[in-house]
């Protein structure tokens, strides 16, 4: 019989990895409402919020591997990427995911401070983190085939190429900027 940290383990990653997911999508979508000059504040409330609650939960997902009684891992294994015996490549994807998470929420709560252009531009690295965290998902976990998130990344990130205007013009339209 499996123990309740195995399953809490498996939880806190699937829920950490949707809430990326969601927080992903939600800027996405709001990148796409400011450049049709619409308002997005809600939006970006929704995108940060999630975003934190993403990070909150991958840090029970580490809290709960270190006191696992199963799988012994120590502080080594889940911080120094690639340093475990278990699943190394996986879990050193894993860590170094973490890493860009928390640079992704720290840099944004700092973001007046650091700078606009500076923030956007560690910002834009966001795609690297959703890689490897979908990465050490489909290498460690046992809970979606690969197919099954595919189509669930796939699908929207179409979806949203569909929503960005194909040229400047369609983009000013009818807010009188040309």
């Amino acid at each position: 019989m499996e123990s309740l940290e195995w399953y809490a383990i498996r939880a806190t990653g699937v829920v950490a990895y949707l809430l990326l997911y969601l927080a992903a999508l939600s800027g996405l979508y709001s990148a796409v409402q400011k450049k049709r000059k619409k308002k997005v504040n809600n939006l970006l409330h929704f995108h940060e919020v999630v975003s934190d609650w993403s990070l909150i939960m991958t840090g029970g997902h580490l809290g709960i591997l270190l006191i696992d009684a199963y799988m012994k891992f120590s502080w080594s294994d889940i911080v120094i990427p690639f340093s475990g015996s278990y699943e190394t490549i996986s879990m050193g994807l894993g860590s170094i995911a973490t890493y860009f998470l928390i640079l992704t929420i720290v840099t944004s709560k700092f973001r007046k401070k650091i700078g606009y252009q500076r923030w956007q531009k560690l910002h834009a690295l966001n795609p690297i983190l959703y890689i490897l965290v979908t990465a050490h998902g489909l290498m460690s976990g046992t809970d979606f085939q690969g197919t099954v998130l595919a189509v669930v990344n796939i699908v929207p990130v179409v979806l949203m190429l569909g929503m960005f205007p194909s040229d400047k013009k369609k983009l000013t339209e009818g807010n009188g900027v040309i």
